[in-house]
């Protein structure tokens, strides 16, 4: 690379969205596919595409590692384990060997045994956050259902034991599932203290409550 300038071929990640429904002991497969859009130099001359994408992945709350290099293909299938949530995104190289920035990360992918391939809960859910225990930040991950009525409530939040509402979340309505992060401070943004919470989901006439711990 000379001029210090930073080549960026554009990488737009689109979560996949079907899974192959093989399954492999504890885990599942699921396809991604992302594309490829055109863009350009400093001078404002076009780059060319990408030949070539490292492919990384995130579990859980874990480091992120580099799984896979693909070579002429836009696409990934994604050995999954269960009760695990993952997600990926990519880095791609053109023909020069210019590296471009990394895509956004994929919408989390997530499933428990025996429910593989559920991209639309069939009720409101909430599914384990992330890290738990954590400090100082930790993922929630809640699901809508595809028929949820008009105008039915849909609200996420989090509660002391005692049943105060420390945090209220906007949220998605959209069918299926979204994640939020909490960052240990209430609605004012003051930090709380170390100990445990309730992440309640009110979704419709569906009410789903899990417990986590924050430490400091």
């Amino acid at each position: 690379m000379t001029g210090g300038i930073r080549p960026q071929i554009l990488i737009v990640m689109m979560f996949l969205l079907f899974t192959t429904g093989v399954a492999l002991g504890q885990t599942e497969d699921f396809r991604f596919h992302w594309a490829v859009g055109s863009t350009y130099d400093a001078d404002g001359n076009p780059l060319a595409d990408a030949v070539q994408y490292d492919v990384w992945l995130r579990r859980g709350a874990n480091d992120e590692v580099l799984i896979a290099t693909v070579r002429d293909d836009t696409t990934y299938t994604l050995a999954a384990e269960a009760f695990i949530v993952q997600r990926i995104r990519v880095c791609g190289y053109d023909e020069h060997g210019r590296q471009s920035p990394l895509s956004e990360w994929s919408e989390p992918v997530y499933y428990e045994t025996g429910r593989s391939g559920e991209t639309v809960p069939p009720a409101g859910r909430l599914r384990p956050n992330y890290p738990n225990p954590f400090n100082p930040e930790t993922r929630i991950v809640y699901g809508v259902p595809e028929e949820l009525p008009y105008g039915a409530p849909v609200q996420l939040e989090v509660l002391d034991l005692q049943g105060k509402r420390i945090r209220m979340f906007q949220i998605d309505r959209t069918p299926g599932w979204h994640e939020v992060a909490w960052d240990g401070k209430n609605d004012r943004g003051i930090p709380q203290a170390t100990g445990l919470y309730l992440t309640r989901f009110i979704c419709g006439t569906t009410v789903d409550v899990r417990k986590m711990t924050m430490l400091k």
